[in-house]
């Protein structure tokens, strides 16, 4: 098996992150990857330093001729093979190739798609459409979204795969508490990844303000642009929150942070696909407080392995927060289901799995 990765964005991210461990759980499968990429120097080394072949062109999208018969004399040479997009313009590349390159049946393009929009329906993506062999959603919610606009694709290439993380066999939990000064009696609460306004942390920390008798500190592990750092850090002082609420900045790798954790929080306010920060708490045994608005509703079960609240609640939020707080039995009991939950249908040999069927 051959497989071509199409990598377009222009920073290291997520995104990024998600193709480069599939690549690297492919390779051990003996399969035979390549990286696509646009010519920007600290992505095109990640790849390389893994090991993989990599092609760097201009990946432009619907209107750039050049890159798709770059690919096409890529695919050429390659022979047999599925060319995997992630998004749709990319996706329009890979498409493109495949007509140039002249391989036509040998050739495979698969698209997945990581967002919660609804699909377009112009001309154009009909064509596109027509052409993909799979359309490969990480959530139910995110197939409803797109076709919520009734585009024109055959439902028999639509494909629902829950994204998973990597996770080491064996972590070592950070010293977190003694790092921040965090007692030993308090419960700790984490977060991870983007501050940013979209994450709800506003309302997180509104909420830890209802509850600041309880015997509870909240860490915020990430980073964001300088003026929200600020506010946040202003919203924290307003509060009266300092001895319960901090910042840690960013931390890599996170999952030794997840795991000192007593409970993780996803409090976003906008519809995730498939966040993945709740699967991190959850491979570590920790129970999840998270928002009921995205996809981690399709992983997470309130009162089962984690709580749900509404988005923007602060009432609710401060009610979980509280429950998590001062129940340890509900915290061991959440944790362990999580923690089977995660092993059993939510890792990444059972993601992998279902990705390599559609290949």
């Amino acid at each position: 098996m051959k497989i071509i990765h199409i990598v377009s964005n222009k920073e290291w991210g997520g995104g990024e992150q998600y193709v480069y461990d599939l690549c690297q759980r492919q390779r051990a499968d003996g399969i035979d990857v390549s990286v696509c990429c646009k010519p920007v120097d600290t992505i095109r080394r990640k790849y390389e330093e893994a090991g993989m072949k990599v092609y760097t062109m201009s990946l432009g999208g619907a209107l750039d001729v050049k890159s798709a018969w770059q690919l096409a004399a890529i695919v050429r040479k390659t022979g047999k093979c599925t060319i995997h997009a992630h998004n749709f313009k990319d996706a329009f590349t890979a498409c493109y190739a495949r007509r140039l390159s002249g391989c036509g049946h040998e050739v495979r393009v698969v698209m997945c798609r990581h967002l919660t929009r609804t699909g377009k329906n112009t001309i154009l993506y009909r064509w596109l459409y027509g052409q993909l062999d799979c359309l490969v959603f990480d959530s139910e919610l995110s197939k409803t979204m797109f076709l919520s606009t009734k585009p024109a694709i055959e439902q028999q290439k639509l494909r629902i795969v829950h994204t998973s993380v990597v996770v080491p066999e064996h972590v070592e939990a950070a010293p977190l508490r003694q790092e921040l000064g965090i007692p030993a009696d308090s419960v700790l609460a984490v977060y991870h990844g983007r501050l940013d306004p979209e994450k709800g942390l506003d309302t997180l920390i509104l909420a830890a303000a209802r509850i600041k008798e309880s015997p509870f500190h909240l860490v915020l592990v990430g980073r964001g642009n300088d003026k929200y750092t600020a506010h946040l850090q202003q919203l924290i002082a307003d509060n009266g929150l300092q001895q319960r609420v901090q910042l840690a900045g960013f931390r890599h790798p996170v999952i030794p942070y997840v795991a000192a954790a007593d409970f993780g929080i996803l409090a976003s306010t906008v519809r995730e696909g498939c966040p993945l920060s709740p699967q991190e708490y959850m491979s570590q045994g920790h129970p999840v407080v998270v928002t009921d608005n995205g996809g981690q509703r399709e992983y997470v079960t309130d009162g089962r392995n984690g709580l749900l609240v509404p988005p923007g609640d602060i009432d609710a939020l401060a009610q979980a927060m509280a429950r998590m707080t001062n129940d340890a039995d509900l915290r061991l009991k959440l944790g362990l289901q999580a923690k089977a939950d995660f092993n059993d249908h939510l890792n990444y040999e059972h993601f992998y799995s279902k990705i390599k069927e559609i290949y």
